[in-house]
């Protein structure tokens, strides 16, 4: 589904679905399980739109697996991948003139207005808490508006239009100046849209909407965000719980980190994902110790487990918010280490004035062992100068940090793509609870 396709690639085209068709047998594979069956359907369709180019035995495949898939919705997963389900039988409607009082419609139907009621939080998120999987939510909103004319009465475009001009504000705000998307939960580069991709369709579909560029500071309260966003600085720190109770998969345990980039340069960051499945790495992307935040006695905020499992969830029993004219306050306390020996409880304050940001992190406890981790991007080069550390790129200095604590400049890992890995630097100052320390970045 490239925009531009020369003929030649169309015979290319029609012969993979061909080989497709003729090496799948019906229901059996991966390839059948219900989610990349939505994907191959709609992508099927898409190209049909373009092309006029699926053949009779295209059609009729495409209508088994469309048949296949409605008694399969994946109830039992919920999420995207409910929602992709309804959208692909929705993407079949409209190529076979499916009316509203078919079952597929009806089917497909109540799912999508079920799911967007669930799916998309007041303050625009997508509940899971993803910016990749919210990226990819944008797109599948303008796919669905795009269908409207061609779907009955009752389909829901107004609301998916109020979705999406919601869901673009919080994906401005989790996005940074060069593209990238902020790594908080599973989150990765290159898979979903930019927002600059998904704002220019939004703008062919007849979507082109304000966005609240206006706002310097904000509290995302239903997705659990802060964001400070200006010329400058962008500061974005998690606050909330890390998704629904009932579909963690894609969290990680990456309660009170923060991500921080200067003059539209990355400089502290969580450590991404670059891989999913049950290994070990896997594991330790999800895992505390991969993200710029505490982690007390090895052991992760909340029991990250398995590919796509958490067990006992850090839960945010605090917040305050605090904003003037000279300087904006916040902080937020968890109390993921509650399970673990003196059950002490993590308290992290972010104080922003013109040129500077101090995080504050505060750890009762006894005895338990602290590391507290910055995470730098790859791009970024670290100089000790005395009590100070200097981050700069090749050619710009960029900040400084300063802190009465003894500072240990890591290797690491970064990924910010899947399959990737990039090396990187990574500050750690260690402790015993109860624990109190204060770093000033500073910018001017």
């Amino acid at each position: 589904n490239q925009l531009e396709l020369e003929n030649e690639e169309v015979e290319l085209q029609s012969n993979i679905i061909s080989k497709w068709i003729g090496e799948s047998p019906f229901g059996k594979g991966t390839g059948w399980e219900p989610y990349p069956t939505s994907l191959r359907i709609i992508n099927w369709i898409k190209w049909h739109f373009k092309t006029n180019s699926l053949s009779a035995e295209a059609k009729l495949s495409l209508w088994s697996q469309v048949n296949w898939l409605a008694g399969r919705p994946e109830y039992h997963l919920l999420g995207n991948h409910l929602f992709i389900n309804a959208k692909a039988l929705l993407f079949a409607c409209v190529i076979f003139g499916i009316d509203e009082h078919s079952a597929i419609y009806r089917k497909a139907l109540k799912i999508l207005k079920e799911e967007l009621s669930e799916q998309f939080l007041n303050d625009g998120a997508h509940f899971e808490l993803s910016p990749m999987y919210h990226a990819l939510a944008m797109e599948d909103l303008l796919d669905l508006y795009q269908l409207k004319s061609s779907l009955p009465s009752s389909f829901p475009n107004q609301e998916i239009q109020e979705k999406f001009h919601r869901g673009m504000n919080w994906l401005h705000y989790m996005s940074y100046g060069n593209g990238e998307l902020a790594h908080f939960n599973d989150s990765a580069n290159g898979i979903s849209p930019a927002f600059k991709e998904l704002e220019d369709l939004g703008i062919k579909c007849g979507l082109s909407g304000s966005l609240n560029s206006d706002i310097k500071f904000n509290y995302l309260r239903d997705s659990g965000f802060v964001v400070l966003k200006n010329e400058t600085v962008h500061l974005i720190a998690d606050i909330g719980d890390i998704g629904p109770d009932y579909l963690p998969g894609h969290a990680h345990a990456d309660s009170l980190s923060f991500e921080l980039a200067i003059k539209g340069k990355r400089i502290i960051v969580n450590s991404g994902t670059g891989e999913y499945g049950l290994s070990q790495e896997r594991l330790s992307q999800r895992s505390t110790s991969a993200h710029s935040t505490i982690e007390l006695d090895g052991k992760s905020s909340s029991e990250v487990w398995s590919g796509f499992r958490v067990a006992r969830r850090a839960r945010i029993t605090e917040v305050e918010i605090c904003e003037d004219d000279n300087s904006i306050v916040f902080a937020a306390v968890h109390d993921g280490y509650t399970r673990i020996a003196s059950k002490p409880i993590h308290k992290r304050q972010w104080i922003v004035n013109d040129g500077c940001l101090e995080i504050i992190d505060e750890v009762t406890g006894s005895q338990n062992s602290v590391h507290l981790r910055y995470y730098l991007h790859p791009n970024i080069h670290v100089e000790i100068h005395g009590e100070s550390v200097l981050l700069r790129t090749n050619s710009e200095k960029l900040a400084k940090i300063n802190t009465e604590q003894n500072v240990q400049v890591l290797d690491s890992t970064y990924h910010d793509k899947f399959g990737e890995l990039r090396k990187n630097k990574c500050l750690l100052i260690t402790g015993t609870t109860p624990f109190s320390c204060k770093v000033s970045i500073s910018w001017n």
